[in-house]
């Protein structure tokens, strides 16, 4: 007879020492773990970004025969914690190994090609885990169960797809699973934890798995109950400070200024530390709507520009228009909050006069209001996005295995990637370190909680790094490749 035990593990995506050591509440686990409890189901979830002894714990969790053991993973580094921790599984029991979340329900067939996954959960997995680990407890079969990939006797079976759920329905999430201690992160004077309201968004960028995973689909909580649950969470556990992980907040402007506002009546005095927005939802601010973000607490608005190349952007579906942005910029310098930009760079066709565009384009956001900042990021190739496909006709090698994809992050350039040429990749790995400090806020004057040693250091190096930046100068790059050594900055493995 089975115990009713459910075992959920989170692996982790980086290595080493960080100088800003935090890792956010793994929510997907919480998601699909809280519907368990309220069956009744003990569920106990490992997280190995927060516990150095995970395999003592797993190993100990193991001996109490769970139904299965569900793990979350995402393409990249993740994968390499995700396949080690199967494997030890498969190693000393027979329990189901299960794997969830972004990786896998794009790529369900290659996950399953592993002989240490044996069932895998396609899309959101809060009712579809949960029949799961009934039918396992039960022992009946899997097929009558909508959105899974699995092994039988004759081969790799899958069930049809599963609808999007309604998240009203769903029980709020049991927060006691995890200790809420282990994920703050100091921003802006206050310790933040995350929260979530929606889920997807509607827009089709070119380089997005949400237009894979999630449909380009946006959906959300009444603002009542988004409101509701989000101040039980504030007042239950003295929270000063929260992200909303939404992809795009602010989708239905409407519902976005019904739960500001139900912020500012319930008193709730938090400070938003970022809040996701479009550039097409930015422009359609009103002033009130602005006072209202203040009068809530919002700290930063983000939007992804991702480059200052206008060619580039329309491979990317980003309609924007550059002379707009700035004067946006600079009318939004007087507000309290700050704009933050987010920037690629590495795209497939992009020239380095393209490069250079996005360059000045982040250079005078960045000088012409104070108050904004910006972050660039490598472009990476996801699989289920349309440029993935692109970058496969340029001459990327689609990996075959789980394995494969391990390299695939905001980090790193790919050595596979057949669209740059050695002096590119040297410019792009260049860029992605050096204009971490083109700004006033930046790694020297960090808005976050930094170690001080390293404030230190980068107030020494940030006008080199001005230097190399605004010339294009890429060549000896020894200090990034000393900073990445030592786990200074982007070590993922």
């Amino acid at each position: 007879m089975s115990n009713r035990n459910v075992l959920l593990l989170y692996p982790r995506h980086v290595t080493g020492w960080q100088a800003q050591p935090w890792c956010d509440i793994p929510l997907g686990l919480l998601c699909v773990g809280s519907p368990l409890v309220r069956a009744g189901y003990n569920v106990k979830i490992i997280d190995q970004r927060v516990q150095p002894q995970w395999r003592q714990i797993l190993e100990e969790e193991l001996k109490r025969r769970p139904v299965c053991v569900g793990i979350s993973s995402s393409t990249g580094p993740q994968l390499r914690y995700a396949l080690e921790a199967s494997r030890l599984i498969k190693q000393i029991s027979q329990v189901p190994v299960v794997w969830g979340g972004v990786h896998p329900s794009i790529l369900p067939e290659q996950t399953l090609e592993e002989e240490c996954v044996d069932i895998v959960v396609q899309g959101e997995g809060e009712e579809t885990f949960l029949e799961l680990v009934g039918a396992l407890e039960k022992q009946t079969p899997l097929s009558e169960i909508r959105g899974l990939w699995y092994k039988d006797g004759s081969g790799i079976r899958h069930t049809p797809e599963r609808p999007f759920i309604d998240l009203n329905q769903q029980p709020p999430l049991a927060w006691p699973l995890v200790e809420l201690q282990k994920y703050t992160r100091t921003v802006f004077g206050v310790e933040r934890l995350s929260f979530t309201t929606s889920r997807g968004c509607p827009h089709g960028c070119a380089f997005c798995f949400n237009t894979s995973f999630n449909k380009r689909r946006w959906r959300r909580l009444d603002s009542e109950m988004a409101v509701e649950r989000l101040a039980d969470f504030v007042t239950r556990y003295k929270v000063k400070g929260v992200f909303l992980t939404d992809a795009n907040f602010f989708v239905d402007l409407s519902w976005a200024r019904r739960v500001l506002k139900g912020i500012v009546e319930r008193n709730l005095k938090i400070v938003l530390t970022r809040l996701h927005i479009s550039f097409e939802s930015l422009c359609r601010l009103t002033g009130e709507d602005l006072d209202l973000l203040e009068q809530a607490g919002c700290a930063c608005l983000a939007v992804g520009i991702e480059s200052g190349s206008p060619r580039i952007r329309t491979l990317l579906h980003k309609e924007i228009d550059n002379d707009r942005l700035l004067e946006l910029n600079r009318r939004l310098r007087r507000r309290s909050f700050i704009l933050h930009y987010f920037f690629m760079i590495g795209f497939p066709t992009e020239t380095k006069e393209e490069i250079k565009e996005t360059v000045d384009l982040f250079s005078r956001l960045v000088d012409e209001n104070p108050r904004a900042s910006k972050s660039v990021n490598i472009y990476t190739p996801y699989p289920g996005t349309e440029l993935f496909d692109r970058c496969v006709k340029e001459g990327l090698q689609a990996p075959e295995r789980a394995e494969g994809w391990i390299g695939f992050n905001y980090r790193s350039n790919l050595p596979s990637s057949g669209w740059q040429d050695k002096k590119t990749r040297q410019l792009v790995a260049m860029l992605d370190f050096c204009s971490f400090f083109v700004g006033s806020r930046s790694y020297r004057q960090p808005f976050k909680k930094t170690n001080n040693w390293v404030i230190f250091l980068s107030r020494l190096y940030a006008p080199l790094a001005r230097l190399r930046v605004r010339n294009l100068f890429a060549r000896l790059p020894l200090e990034v490749k000393l900073a990445k050594l030592f786990g200074l900055y982007g070590k993922q493995e």
